[in-house]
């Protein structure tokens, strides 16, 4: 999920925060991200007893966390994924599979009396239905939390409402687990929230304009950075073959010139870059900068 690798590359950028900091103001979250985490805690019986009271657990771990942020005089504001994305409907099928897979063989495991196998595999293979969406918003509307249902990404909303004041239903930041809302510009993006409210913060301005640990964005735009993931991969386009995060930053940080950038990897011989790529690309990137919210 997001850009492989982009936030250990970016760890330079990110801080230690507390949610508190944003006591007094509106802090979007991205619903799936949430859901994904609460469903690890109840996975077996979402996928062996889906209408179990025991597989509604992930709405508990849910409405904690927005109480969390309700108790520090945050303002959350919900925001869930739409409708599939058509340019990325092979990474979707692809995690389909994967999850099939690990379902059949959880419950092998399960069979074989090997609980703790079984447990991992399931957690592998539970996929947020829109059926969970929906009991959670019914939670959140019955709870006065605001809620917003975007067209197909919530990143791109997400990205969006960070752009807007409070008072045109702006956010401040982002609680997310996805690297994408990066590459999506978003200003600013907190990781790994804990239960107590403990992330680790990106801020996008501070990052264009600091030097640390060798890596330098000074002479980047928005534009190039999110050119840069694009061309490390992410779920709409993999990446060529050898291009990692670190390769990506060292060719946009070299040339400053997108076009430059693709013109020199279709000469190197020493990567494979499909005769489709460069199209593709440039694709790819008006899906971040131009996306329907």
């Amino acid at each position: 999920m997001g850009i492989p690798n982009l936030l250990r590359f970016m760890k330079p950028f990110i801080e230690p925060v507390h949610i508190k900091k944003y006591a007094g103001q509106r802090v979007g979250i991205d619903a799936y991200s949430w859901l994904h985490k609460g469903a690890y805690s109840c996975s077996m019986e979402l996928c062996m007893s889906p209408r179990s009271a025991g597989a509604r657990r992930y709405i508990s771990y849910f409405m904690h966390h927005v109480n969390l942020l309700r108790h520090h005089k945050v303002v959350p504001v919900v925001v869930f994924d739409g409708g599939s994305m058509p340019c990325k409907s092979a990474t979707d099928e692809d995690r389909h599979k994967k999850r099939e897979l690990s379902l059949v063989l959880g419950k092998e495991k399960l069979e074989q009396g090997n609980t703790a196998a079984a447990i991992d595999l399931f957690r592998k293979a539970v996929q947020i239905t829109p059926s969970m969406a929906y009991q959670l918003i019914q939670i959140l509307k019955t709870e006065n939390v605001e809620f917003v249902v975007a067209p197909y990404e919530a990143d791109a909303q997400l990205a969006y409402l960070a752009t807007l004041d409070a008072d045109q239903g702006g956010i401040a930041a982002v609680i997310t687990e996805d690297s994408d809302l990066i590459a999506y510009g978003c200003t600013a993006i907190i990781f790994k929230m804990d239960r107590f409210g403990n992330g680790e913060e990106f801020r996008m301005e501070k990052t264009l304009k600091t030097v640390k640990d060798g890596l330098c964005f000074q002479d980047f735009d928005q534009n190039l950075f999110t050119g840069m993931c694009v061309l490390a991969g992410c779920d709409f386009l993999p990446s060529v073959p050898g291009i990692g995060t670190k390769r990506a930053y060292s060719l946009i940080s070299k040339h400053k010139n997108i076009d430059l950038v693709l013109s020199t990897l279709k000469l190197d011989k020493r990567y494979s870059v499909p005769d489709d790529y460069i199209d593709s690309f440039w694709k790819t990137l008006a899906v971040f900068n131009h996306a329907r919210v």
